[in-house]
């Protein structure tokens, strides 16, 4: 066994699922509840959530998708541009690798600003509606990603 593709494996899937997990756990078990409670609270919440994204996400997001450039290419599959670009498996990495770049650029030009608008924002429902929908955009690409990471290990 190659130990060290087994760590980049083990390592870019621990990432993927914090990252992936995170945005999941946010949307559909922490916000429904959060919605109850007081606009100070929330604009407190909102605003420690941002911090501790603002820590974290940059460094996530970067060790997904490096870990996944040599998943593809130095431990995987991926040895020349014609097998990026000329088969099923090159493909669905090079589509997983742009969205997952998309991603980043969602999390760090759209999510991250505004979870911090909602902290000082004049109007709080509209703030978090922003939120909630750049929150969407995530959750539709990392479902793609998903679904590209199990058709990879199906060789497609």
């Amino acid at each position: 066994m190659n130990w060290l593709a087994f760590g980049v494996q083990w390592l870019h899937v621990l990432l993927g699922i914090v990252w992936f997990g995170y945005a999941l756990t946010t949307t559909f078990l922490i916000a429904p509840p959060l919605r109850t409670m007081p606009e100070a609270t929330l604009r407190e919440i909102y605003g420690r959530l941002a911090g501790m994204g603002r820590r974290v996400f940059p460094i996530v997001g970067m060790g997904v998708l490096l870990l996944g450039i040599l998943r593809g290419t130095v431990f995987g599959q991926i040895d020349s541009f014609d097998d990026a670009f000329g088969t099923a498996y090159g493909l669905t990495w090079v589509l997983a690798m742009v969205l997952t770049i998309g991603l980043f650029v969602n999390g760090a030009r759209n999510i991250g600003p505004a979870f911090e608008a909602v902290r000082e924002a004049p109007d709080f429902a509209a703030a978090v509606d922003r939120l909630n929908a750049v929150t969407r955009v995530d959750l539709v690409l990392f479902f793609i990603i998903f679904t590209c990471m199990i058709l990879m290990r199906f060789g497609l």
